[in-house]
């Protein structure tokens, strides 16, 4: 279906404006009802009657570009360009063109004098104008409106992980061990490294550090992501776009960072093996990406999984855990997990799943499947002091297991 625009153009008078709006519903254009119309133009006759005043109407929109044709004056056009609230730039400029042009966005881009290096296309609508010159005879040029908006510069991930791999410098299993047992599982969620600090969360990580000394542990498995960063950007912005409070991100980088290397650090010389794996959410997808691909880089003998999927799942003998921030599907989790992980779930005999986002604790049995909300120790933030998602106990969980039950959980 064709573009559009239902508002008033500049110049035109408000019944020609009824006359676009209804030759355009008669052609299919747009699917806006005939009652709508009358009422939007407060036309004093029945629907039924603006349809049949809409054929007329076309009849004399024919018959007029016939007469334009035939015209041995000089069409003109009068071309706007308008910088919107938001940073976009509206363009409506009559271009020449074939009708492959009209489909090339940098060309587009080019003809409306955009550079395509820093402008990004939003919409564009292409209009045949046939036009008589006295000089060139019958052209068949555009009418070209397009809407930019700047390109907002982001990571450059090869760039930045081929630096990462220079200057970061991995660390080695210092006591390589076969003997440990149980899974201990560490799900951070929701921890806004930018409004929370490394130092704030000082008391955390010692906590947690405690707790993976305290024994040789079979698997550590660690989640992490989850709104690790409270922007995915230096412009104080999640990941749609939504601004927010913006915080420093250089210092909420490199305490994240730091956070992390203290404690995966500390459980690789206490298991058998560990286990990292992202997991996506709304704040910060790109930037926690990132910085969970440094960790790889950081940690070479250690197994990440840094696949972008809002829903994953970890299996340990007979325990399956699933994952996802919450974001998205909130309602459906139950169902959605046994779409994508039915033939393992339906094989253990300890099913979880675990998410964050709304940063406070709830938990729903369904059929032995145990949904989990999990807590955060962290500051609110003006989000969810807005949600008033407030009063909520300030904590996180850890989770040990044996290789057949839950045996304890850990607030810390």
């Amino acid at each position: 279906m064709t573009e559009i625009v239902f508002d008033r153009l500049q110049g035109e008078t408000p019944f020609r404006h009824l006359v676009r709006l209804s030759v355009a519903k008669l052609n299919k254009e747009h699917s806006m009802d005939w009652l709508d119309i009358k009422e939007m133009f407060d036309f004093q006759h029945s629907a039924e009657s603006l349809r049949k005043y809409a054929s007329g109407w076309k009849l004399l929109i024919e018959n007029e570009e016939v007469e334009q044709l035939n015209t041995e004056e000089e069409i003109t056009y009068k071309e706007t360009r308008e910088i919107l609230s938001n940073g976009s730039h509206k363009s409506d400029k009559l271009i020449r063109m074939n009708d492959e042009q009209s489909k090339d966005v940098n060309f587009l881009l080019e003809a409306h004098g955009f550079d395509d290096k820093s402008w990004e296309l939003v919409n564009a609508r292409n209009n045949i104008w046939n036009v008589h010159s006295k000089k060139d005879g019958v052209q068949t040029l555009y009418s070209s409106r397009i809407t930019v908006k700047p390109i907002v510069n982001g990571f450059d991930f090869d760039r930045f992980l081929e630096l990462a791999n220079k200057k970061i410098v991995p660390i080695k299993i210092e006591n390589k061990i076969n003997n440990g047992e149980g899974l201990l599982e560490i799900p951070l969620f929701d921890l806004h490294f930018g409004v929370n600090t490394y130092e704030s969360y000082l008391p955390v990580r010692d906590n947690i550090l405690m707790k993976i000394n305290s024994k040789k542990w079979d698997k550590i498995f660690f989640i992490i992501g989850q709104d690790l960063l409270h922007n995915n950007g230096f412009d104080g912005k999640t990941s749609s776009g939504t601004p927010i409070e913006k915080v420093d991100m250089d210092k909420a980088w490199d305490d994240a960072f730091t956070f992390y290397c203290d404690l995966i650090n500390a459980a690789q010389n206490v298991s058998n093996s560990v286990t990292c794996s992202y997991s996506i959410a709304n704040h910060d997808d790109s930037m926690s990406w990132a910085l969970v691909r440094c960790l790889e880089v950081k940690f070479p003998e250690i197994e990440f999984d840094t696949s972008k999927k809002v829903r994953k799942s970890f299996s340990w003998n007979d325990i399956f855990i699933g994952y996802s921030h919450g974001h998205k599907g909130a309602s459906r989790l139950h169902e959605n997990f046994l779409s994508d992980f039915g033939k393992q779930m339906a094989v253990a005999g300890v099913v979880e799943i675990h998410t964050g986002h709304i940063h406070t604790e709830t938990a729903k049995d369904k059929f032995g499947i145990l949904v989990r909300t999990l807590s955060t120790k962290g500051k609110t933030d003006d989000w969810h002091d807005s949600m008033g998602f407030v009063g909520a106990h300030k904590r996180f969980q850890l989770f040990e297991y044996s290789s057949d039950s839950l045996n304890a959980i850990y607030y810390i």
